[in-house]
């Protein structure tokens, strides 16, 4: 059986996963947003073996110095997210 939906259909992260939380749905999502929730058993990974994969994150910004405290801050804190 197909199904093709007629219309289309969007919504964030944060919504998406209230949804999967309460049961109403089934999702995908990038692992490092949900590498936690699953970890602690609150979400179940389905069909692994079908995952969607992609190179790794990179940022890039000025090497000048000079940056601001909040700059620093939200870079140091990417880089935690990645790892």
């Amino acid at each position: 059986m197909t199904f093709t939906p007629k219309s289309q259909f969007s919504i964030n992260n944060h919504l998406r996963l209230q949804a999967v939380s309460d049961g109403l749905v089934i999702t995908w999502v990038a692992h490092m947003i949900v590498a936690d929730t699953i970890h602690s058993g609150k979400l179940v990974e389905l069909l692994p073996e079908y995952a969607i994969t992609y190179d790794p994150l990179y940022l890039y910004y000025p090497s000048r110095r000079g940056h601001s405290n909040v700059f620093n801050l939200i870079v140091d804190a990417l880089k935690v997210k990645a790892a």
